[in-house]
Parts: structure tokens; C-alpha cells; sequence
């Protein structure tokens, strides 16, 4: 059978007393014990987060981030349901309650009052401060922390169905509405006063516990940037003081500036220390040859006293210029001093030149050389390079010195320098950390100015007193008991189908006994007047016949074709079979000898009559007369609705004994040789009993036909029944068996028969298309 829609559906309706009866028992069950189901109440606060779409001072994040607002919704969730926050919702919800001195309805009920102030103990009322709900909410949470199993603790950890931890978080309800920035957080309660006053005290504990937690994060970190920003200012001015005493204490006002003059006025000094080499030596090197081309007269009137003295002073005055003109002093008063001094000495200079040029003119005549040049003119040159020469000598002088100078400024000024920047960079690190301090405490404050506009939740839809309780749920209840007892029985149904190890089925038979299966046989139920059985049974001892029929057509051979039925236990259904395979052959007139152990045949073959003889080929006269049988019919009273219908058929009980082992031939089994001639029949049907608890005709069994194995469908297949059907298949070297099913349900001769024989109403005829799919099949083409 195929494992369609239709399959499961007849498997439902083969139980489906079962499939009435057991969720209508579960849901009056159900009903029942919900009769006194208490009213329940329900209030609802709804708040505005602006998680999403409030407010914003950050400038540099305007973006919207998915990711970081469903945190933010899940850690309200989780604050909301936090254990801290229930236990100051029940703590605070309990405090209010016994400052109460009678029953509020607008607080809690008067049932509910009285409850509480027969379960408080003396030592909890004492805690009560009259008026003052913060001050008894700290007494009794100080009361808590003293021992973990006071009353206290009791209360809010144990079952109690208003204070406790569990059962409040149990009936609270927080859930987003789509993808706003609102919040609904509903509670239920039994009392309408304490489910509204709950909802209350849960909505500002929250909000404050949020507040809180945002308000010490930025703290926390604005607190950090602060310390740190005031450390590396302290390191700055540190750094900086340093600096300026290193200045102070070198007398350096700009470094870099001192430093580049320095270095002008070396590149500046070495230009002119050249220039007054150049003009010394070119002056030294001319004076001689002015004075070999004087004579020796003017050579001595030239070194007179009066002009030594003026020469002198020339030498002394040009030292003095490039002394203070070169001075390298960094004092303004020096400097200023010293171009005073270069002025005073300048003029001086140009008067000694002016009075050594009148000396020498009044001390020599014109006359000639002995080249025919001007003694005035060569005397002119002389004392052109004579003042040039002292000049440039002088100033070589303070130049030599002046270069000496100039190295020591280099030595100095080298590792200050190096200093300097090392102390710059110092600053310059902690500047720039002072900077991003400065900058992230900026941000810091930024995000806590932030931060304080987004925790501050609203409520924008107060808990409201509820009057009406919800509709109860009685009936759901009821509902959902009797659709879970239906699917429990179905699926208890369909698991133990599946699981059955019984044979059930032709395909399932064949997989289990590895033999082809040639018919089966319904169980036949009284009770269904609605299904055909005869048709049914007919139609499967059809598919026999045909074989017997086929077989003997192909048999060349005279004499009888053998066909022998057995099977491996008891009451498989032999005699049945057998009854209606007889009937059937004779009825197409074959001549038919039947041979069985079972004296349930004696009452077929001699229902009127303890003796009846059968003409057989209007030659023999077969005479059964055995007084074994007739105990055996009187004790069983048996009818049978198959009867022979005419001479054709005949019968040959015998007796089951360990000499079946030596049977070889049919005619053995008439031990009274009351048949002449057993080649008048068309048919012999040898039925054997069980194999696995009787002997069966080995030789016999190699010589058959044609064999039958008839099994039951209510049972396994075990391991006895494959080991003596192997040891049957091996010991015999016959055809090899067929199975015959006996006992299918109704439903498995679909597959033989098709559709069975029975009246339908049109809707059962519509509904059967329907679960197999059958939307446009037809009984006819037209």
C-alpha cells in the first residue's frame, strides 16, 4: 500500500472512537478544573525612549545605527527584568502595603490586606515607619540584608504571587512597539490596586535605575579625563618653567635667531678676514719695491722721527677700529659704546693720514728718478701702502683674535642647542598631549550632556486602574487540551503503525520473507455489512487458480498437477483457503482431490451423511468412512458455507506421523487405496500442517508443482518461521514457494481489486479524490 494522504486518513478512521473520545475527555477534564480560575487584570505603561530619534548633541555621529539602538532597547528589556529592579518593585510594593492601616481598593483589595497581615510577623510591623514609605522601604531592605532566611527574603524569593521575584517577572510584559522609540510594559495581577501600584513602582524604578547607570558612565569618564588633563597640565608648566630658566641662565633670548645672526657674522668675518689678507700682502709686497726705487737719501729722510710717530699712531688707530668694530659682544650698551668709540677713532685716523701725507710732502722736493719718474709720485704710492698696510696689518691682528672668538661662541652655543631641543620636544609631547586630553575631555562632556538627554525616559501613558479583568481563557484551554489529546492519539497511532512488526501488508510480507506473494485474503468482520467479502474473497482465489490453471497448460506430463499448501505455525488459515480454492475449481468443472490432516475437512466433504460416496468417472465408487471423524464432527459442530457442488471433488484425510518424512508420492496418502486411479483428477491440493511443530514430506515436496506458503497478516515474521522455511527450501528441490497473505485488512485489497465494492455517498466519493489528489478523474472517457 502506498503511504499516501488516503493511507494516514483510513489509519485515523480505523480509531476514530479513540480520536472522539479522548480529546473530549481531555477537554472536560480541562474544564473542570478551571472552573474557579481567578480573574485576572491587566494595566499598561507606555514610555517614550528616544533611542532612536531623540535628540542629539554629537555633532560628528548623526548617523543612524540599527546595531546600537537594539542594544539599547535590549538593555532596558534586560534593566527592566533585572533582579535588582523586581526586588525594589516588591520591596517597595510591600512597604506601601503595610503602611496601610485598613484595605485600600485603590492599593490592594481587602481579601489580599488581610492575607498579608496574617502572614506578617510582629518583628516586620516594628520596621514600619508611619507616613514615610522611603524610611519602612529602608528598614525592611536593612531587615533583608540581615539574614538570607527572614521573612523578608522569604517573601520576595519563595512563592508568594505578588512579592515574589519570580512571579512578578512572570507577569510582566515589555515589548517595542514596530520600530518607534515607544515602549508598552503591561503586568497583571489578581488585585486591580497592586497590579496598577506594581506597574507604578516598576516604571520609576527603572527610569531612576537607567538615569543612574548613563549618569555614572559619563562621570566616570569625565571624572578620568579631568585628572588626567590637570597631571599633564602640572608636566607642561613643568616643562616649560624649565625651559625658561635653561634661557635665563644662558642669557638666550631666541636661540635659533642668536644662532643664524652667529652664523652671518661668520660667513661675514671670513669674507673680510680674506679682504684684509688680500690687501696686507698686496700692500707688503708693493712697499719694497717703492723703496728700491727711491734713493738712499729719501730712504733715510722717510724714517724720520716725526713720521714713525705718525706710522705709529696709523698702526694703533686702524687697531682699535677692527677691535671694536669686530667686538662680538651681545650687551647693547658695549655695542652702542663701541660704535661711539669706532666713530671718534675714525675721525682720528683721517687726520693722522691727513697729517702724515703734509709731512711727507714738506719733507722731499720734486724731483726725478733715475727712470725718469716723479720722485712726488712714488713718495705717493709709499705712503698709500704704507697706511694700507698698516691698516690691514692691524686688522689681521684683531682678526686672529676675533676667530678665536668666534670658535668659543661655536663650542658654547653646540650643546645648547642640543638642549634646547630636548627640551622642546618635552613641551612639544606634553602640549600635544595636553591637547588630545583637552580635546577628548571636550568630547567627554559632549557625550554626557548626550547621554543625560537620552536617558531621560518619559512616560507618556500612565498605568491606568483597571476595572474590567481579561476575557478568560477558559475555552482556549479547553480547545487546546482536545486538539493536543487528538494529535497525541494520532501521532500515538501513526508511531505504533509504523512500528508494527506484523507482516500486514503484501510488499511489506515480501521484504520480510523474501518470497513473491501470489494473493491474499481479507479478514472477513461481520460487523462491516457494507463491504462485499464474497466478491473480495472470489477475487483473491482468482489470482490462485489462474497460477494452477497456467501451470498445468505448461505441465507436458500426464497425471495431476500437485499443489501443496503449508505454512510454518498453526491457524494460519489453511482450511479456509482451501475451502474456497476447492470450490472455486470445482465450480470451473476441474476435477479436484483434496488432501489435508484437518478433520474440520470431513464435515465439508460429509456434511449430510457420516458416509457419502462420490462417483468418480462413473467407474469407481469412493466410499470415506472413518469412525474418527464422526467425534470429531459431533465435538466441533462446524458449517461450512462452501460445499462441493457436484462429483468432481474428493477427499483424503490422514493422520499426521513422523512417516510424512518417507512420503514420496500422492498415492501414499491413501493408505486404503480407496482411489483406483489418481490420474482422473486435474488438481490434487496437498494441505500440510505447521513445519516448524510436525513432519512434512521431504521427497514429496522436491516432486510438487506448485507451492504455497500461507501466513497470516496479524503477526511477525520471527526467526523461527525464516529458519524452517529455510530448512523446508533447502531440504526440498521443488518450485520455489509463493506466499499466500491471509487475513489483510479490507483497506490492502485496493491494491488487488482497486477500488473496493461498497455504496459511497457522493461527498465520502468526493472527499477520497480529494486526500488522493483525483481533482479531474472520470469513471468513463465520455
Amino acid at each position: 500500500m502506498k503511504f499516501n494522504l488516503l493511507f494516514f486518513v483510513r489509519i485515523l478512521l480505523r480509531h476514530i472512537w479513540l480520536l472522539i473520545s479522548v480529546p473530549i475527555l481531555l477537554g472536560g477534564l480541562v474544564f473542570f478544573l478551571t472552573k474557579n480560575q481567578p480573574k485576572v487584570y491587566d494595566s499598561k505603561s507606555r514610555i517614550f525612549t528616544a533611542f532612536a530619534t531623540g535628540s542629539t548633541i554629537e555633532l560628528d555621529n548623526t548617523k543612524f545605527d540599527y546595531s546600537k539602538t537594539n542594544i539599547a532597547y535590549d538593555n532596558l528589556l534586560n534593566l527592566i527584568k533585572s533582579r535588582t529592579t523586581l526586588e525594589t518593585v516588591a520591596l517597595k510594593l510591600f512597604a506601601q502595603h503595610m503602611l496601610l492601616d485598613s484595605a485600600d481598593v485603590r492599593i490592594i483589595s481587602g481579601q489580599k490586606y488581610d492575607e498579608l497581615m496574617e502572614i506578617v510577623p510582629e518583628d516586620v510591623h516594628a520596621l514600619v515607619v508611619k507616613g514615610d514609605l522611603q524610611k519602612t522601604y529602608e528598614n525592611f531592605l536593612a531587615y533583608k540584608e540581615e539574614s538570607h532566611d527572614n521573612f523578608i527574603n522569604e517573601l520576595l524569593n519563595l512563592e508568594h504571587p505578588d512579592y515574589s521575584v519570580g512571579k512578578v517577572l512572570e507577569k510582566i510584559g515589555v515589548r517595542r512597539i514596530s520600530i518607534s522609540d515607544f515602549v508598552d510594559i503591561t503586568y497583571q495581577s489578581e488585585d486591580p490596586g497592586i497590579c496598577q501600584n506594581t506597574l507604578l513602582i516598576l516604571t520609576e524604578t527603572f527610569i531612576k535605575a537607567n538615569a543612574d547607570i548613563k549618569a555614572n558612565q559619563s562621570d566616570a569618564v569625565v571624572s578620568y579625563f579631568e585628572t588626567q588633563l590637570n597631571r599633564t597640565t602640572d608636566q607642561l608648566n613643568a616643562a616649560e618653567k624649565e625651559l625658561l630658566d635653561f634661557n635665563k641662565g644662558n642669557k638666550i633670548m631666541n636661540y635659533y635667531e642668536q644662532t643664524k645672526q652667529l652664523a652671518s657674522r661668520r660667513e661675514n668675518f671670513e669674507l673680510r678676514y680674506q679682504e684684509v689678507q688680500q690687501r696686507y700682502h698686496a700692500a707688503k709686497a708693493v712697499l719694497p719695491e717703492l723703496e728700491k726705487k727711491l734713493g738712499t737719501h729719501e730712504k733715510k729722510r722717510l724714517q724720520s722721527k716725526r713720521i714713525l710717530e705718525l706710522r705709529d699712531e696709523l698702526a694703533a688707530l686702524n687697531y682699535t677700529i677692527s677691535m671694536k668694530s669686530l667686538d662680538l659682544s651681545r650687551d647693547s650698551t658695549i655695542q652702542a659704546s663701541n660704535a661711539k668709540k669706532i666713530v671718534e677713532s675714525t675721525k682720528k685716523l683721517n687726520a693722522i693720514k691727513a697729517e702724515l701725507k703734509q709731512a711727507v710732502d714738506t719733507v722731499f722736493v720734486v724731483d726725478h728718478d733715475k727712470n725718469g719718474v716723479a720722485s712726488s709720485s712714488i713718495l705717493g704710492d709709499w705712503l698709500e701702502n704704507t697706511i694700507t698696510y698698516e691698516g690691514a696689518k692691524a686688522e689681521l691682528q684683531i682678526l686672529d683674535k676675533k676667530r678665536i672668538e668666534f670658535d668659543e661662541l661655536y663650542t658654547w652655543y653646540a650643546p645648547l642647542g642640543a638642549t634646547m631641543k630636548k627640551l622642546e620636544r618635552k613641551i612639544n609631547i606634553e602640549e600635544q598631549e595636553y591637547l588630545s586630553l583637552l580635546h577628548s575631555l571636550g568630547l567627554a562632556k559632549l557625550r554626557q550632556q548626550n547621554v543625560e538627554l537620552q536617558s531621560n525616559l518619559k512616560i507618556t501613558e500612565a498605568p491606568f486602574f483597571p476595572i474590567k479583568p481579561n476575557p478568560s481563557k477558559r475555552i482556549i484551554l479547553v480547545i487546546v487540551a482536545a486538539v493536543f489529546g487528538f494529535i497525541l492519539v494520532a501521532i500515538t497511532v501513526l508511531v505504533l503503525e509504523f512500528l508494527d512488526g506484523n507482516l500486514n501488508t503484501a510488499k511489506r510480507a515480501e521484504e520480510k520473507i523474501d518470497l513473491k506473494v501470489s494473493s491474499i485474503f481479507p479478514v472477513i468482520s461481520e460487523k462491516n455489512k457494507s463491504i462485499d467479502y464474497e466478491y473480495l474473497t472470489n477475487k483473491a482465489v482468482n489470482a490462485i487458480s489462474k497460477n494452477m490453471i497456467l501451470n498445468q497448460f505448461k505441465k507436458n506430463q500426464e497425471g495431476p498437477i500437485v499443489n501443496m499448501l503449508f505454512s510454518t505455525q498453526e491457524n494460519e488459515g489453511k482450511s479456509f483457503i482451501c475451502e474456497h480454492l476447492v470450490a472455486k475449481l470445482c465450480e470451473l468443472g476441474y476435477k479436484i482431490l483434496h488432501i489435508t490432516y484437518d478433520p474440520y475437512e470431513v464435515e465439508m466433504a460429509h456434511q449430510r451423511d457420516t458416509a457419502i460416496s462420490y462417483v468418480v468417472n462413473d467407474q469407481y465408487e469412493i466410499e470415506v468412512i472413518d469412525e474418527r471423524y464422526n467425534h470429531a464432527m459431533n465435538e466441533l459442530g462446524i458449517e461450512f458455507q462452501v460445499q462441493p457442488v457436484d462429483d468432481n471433488y474428493a477427499q483424503i484425510v490422514y493422520e499426521v506421523t513422523d512417516k510424512l518424512y518417507k512420503i514420496s508420492t500422492i498415492e501414499e496418502f491413501d493408505s486404503t487405496h480407496r482411489i483406483l486411479d489418481f490420474n482422473f483428477f486435474d488438481f490434487v491440493i496437498l494441505e500440510l500442517p505447521s513445519i516448524i511443530k510436525n513432519p512434512f514430506p521431504v521427497k514429496l515436496a522436491s516432486t510438487i508443482d506448485f507451492s504455497f506458503l500461507v501466513a497470516r497478516a496479524n503477526r511477525p515474521w520471527s526467526s523461527a518461521d525464516a529458519n524452517a522455511l529455510k530448512v523446508f527450501t533447502e531440504a526440498t528441490t521443488g518450485p520455489e514457494p509463493t506466499i499466500i497473505l491471509n487475513g489483510v485488512k479490507v483497506l490492502e485489497m485496493e491494491t488487488v481489486v482497486g477500488d473496493l465494492p461498497k455504496k459511497r455517498s457522493r461527498f465520502r466519493k468526493w472527499m477520497k479524490n480529494l486526500v488522493q489528489l483525483r481533482f479531474f478523474s472520470k469513471k468513463s472517457i465520455a
